[in-house]
């Protein structure tokens, strides 16, 4: 293969000693979390010489690149050496004498990845046990927590960090105009779609894209091109603080970081007060997608930040309100920019012609759910629906699940349990979720939380109705007949009545998918992330 560092942003960091030939075998992923963790470990310590030993697995590890774990010359029996490499900062002397020497655990394949972490310990385990066993009864445990977390939420203001007064001009910078991008992980989301277009639309305005992610992955997403030629640097944790502050003092010294942006990672969050006091003149904005009753989530962290912040960009009216009607954020410093445009055309969709429903009286229905099978997006509840619906319909009905994720293997164990082989069909990535759509006549977005699915906007667009949990914004671009209940007992009747009625009545459906839409386009007009975000790039470059 060529050699992987020709297409990353690392160069302009460090450089390789002698570039072994075990290299050119690192698959490309892998060459990109070696490239990201070299990054960080030559910037952190500049003007020394730094020789890593690389590792890699065939088991169920994540990566280890920045963390304590680097500075221990020993390791698990179950990892590989793939080999040893030197680097060092560029734009230092080397030291003649002496090495530091890191170990860069590359994880094992995403797909060995795939499953449910859970926290240590008997409670977990045995929370996760009833869970796995009787997940519907579990979540409406949940779901009557989540009740009285919400009112709470609601009533109560969230605490702020002290605003910061005027600093002196600030430490030194470089000259190669960036933005500092924080994410939560290099996986497929629908935050991280959106992410990946702002990375994008940054080069677009001559900026170096600056990536740093926080959350345990084996991010194989770092493939894409969207990551071409930008400095991606996948956080490891726990790391020590004098590394943690020279990695920033360095990158703020070697570019001109003119803004950040944080797509849902905590890390960069809470050094956003350092940040502003060490660089005043650098831009903080944030994109922020879903509230998260139980725990508060990044709205939280970004409220409690927002004295030290510039503007939230928010992508529903529901999130607009809380921040400004229930927090009393000032309105001037909450965009309203929706995703409506993100993986359609909206425009297009809303000047052409609704797609002519062609199922008639009498014709099979098909149902699909399309997303991560994770807790969030419920996908036991798209199962326990398509039981319901298959006992009281038959073969009236058909079903596809589209999706993968931590909860897989309990997706497949369900289908054996609830005797549903063969009628539902599962789907992977392997497979265009648009074809699912077009085949599709309904879809059931079951999540317990969203902001507003981009899946509700595909589906539109292809003239599948959209049956959702009323969660999020999500009513305000599904018809008030097809929001039902968060709560599960609740969610299956209802479901089940409204899908029932849907085969029974075509001339209903059409009817209803006029009337939706009419609201998504509704929703499309507003004001779009992509324009918001433009505009600051372009003023950030300029």
């Amino acid at each position: 293969m060529t050699d992987p560092h020709d297409q990353t942003g690392a160069h302009r960091v460090f450089e390789i000693l002698h570039e072994p030939d075990w290299f050119s075998g690192l698959s490309k992923r892998e060459a990109r979390l070696l490239d990201g963790a070299l990054a960080f470990h030559c910037l952190s310590r500049p003007g020394e010489r730094i020789r890593a030993t690389v590792l890699r697995t065939e088991g169920r590890h994540f990566p280890s690149l920045t963390d304590h774990r680097t500075s221990t010359i020993e390791w698990p029996d179950d990892r590989t050496v793939v080999g040893t490499i030197e680097a060092h900062a560029t734009g230092h002397p080397v030291s003649p004498t002496g090495v530091v020497d890191v170990v860069l655990d590359l994880g094992g394949s995403p797909q060995a990845l795939m499953r449910n972490e859970q926290p240590p310990g008997r409670v977990h385990a045995a929370r996760d046990a009833v869970r796995r066993r009787a997940p519907v009864a579990f979540d409406a445990l949940r779901q009557h927590r989540t009740d009285r977390l919400e009112n709470r939420r609601m009533s109560q203001p969230i605490p702020r960090v002290g605003r910061l007064h005027d600093t002196s001009v600030g430490s030194s910078r470089g000259s190669t105009k960036a933005v500092l991008f924080g994410l939560h992980w290099l996986e497929l989301g629908g935050a991280e779609k959106w992410a990946a277009e702002t990375i994008n639309l940054a080069r677009e305005s001559g900026l170096l894209p600056i990536v740093l992610s926080d959350r345990p992955s084996g991010h194989p997403d770092i493939v894409r091109p969207t990551f071409d030629d930008a400095l991606v640097i996948p956080l490891t944790h726990p790391m020590s603080g004098p590394q943690e502050s020279r990695v920033l003092s360095q990158l703020f010294e070697r570019f001109d970081i003119r803004g950040v942006h944080i797509h849902h990672c905590s890390w960069l969050y809470q050094r956003l007060p350092w940040i502003k006091a060490q660089y005043p003149g650098t831009e903080l904005v944030d994109s922020l997608h879903v509230l998260e009753w139980r725990t508060g989530g990044f709205v939280d962290i970004a409220l409690r930040l927002s004295n030290v912040m510039d503007a939230h960009h928010v992508i529903s009216p529901q999130l607009r309100d809380y921040l400004v009607d229930r927090q009393g954020l000032p309105r001037e410093k909450v965009q309203l920019a929706t995703l409506a445009d993100l993986t359609v055309d909206a425009s297009a969709v809303a000047a052409g012609p609704a797609p002519a429903p062609t199922r008639k009286a009498g014709d099979p229905i098909t149902v699909a759910f399309v997303g991560r099978f994770t807790q969030q997006k419920r996908p036991y509840l798209f199962l326990r629906l398509a039981a319901r619906l298959r006992d009281s319909l038959g073969d009236r009905v058909r079903f596809v699940m589209h999706g993968d994720g931590e909860l897989a293997a309990e997706v497949r164990a369900d289908l054996s349990r609830l005797r549903l082989d063969g009628v539902v069909e599962l789907r992977g990535a392997d497979r265009p979720v648009s074809r699912t759509l077009e085949e599709a006549d309904v879809l059931v977005i079951s999540s317990d939380n969203e902001g507003v699915t981009l899946t509700s906007f595909e589906a539109d667009a292809h003239g599948a109705l959209v049956v959702s949990a009323d969660v999020g914004s999500q009513a305000s671009v599904v018809v008030p007949e097809l929001v039902l209940p968060r709560a599960p007992l609740a969610f299956l009747k209802d479901a089940e009545t409204t899908i029932t009625s849907l085969l029974e009545d075509p001339d209903r459906a059409a009817a209803l998918l006029a009337r939706q839409r009419q609201q998504v386009a509704a929703f499309a007009a507003l004001p779009r992330a992509r324009d918001w975000t433009r505009e600051l790039y372009e003023r950030w470059a300029s």
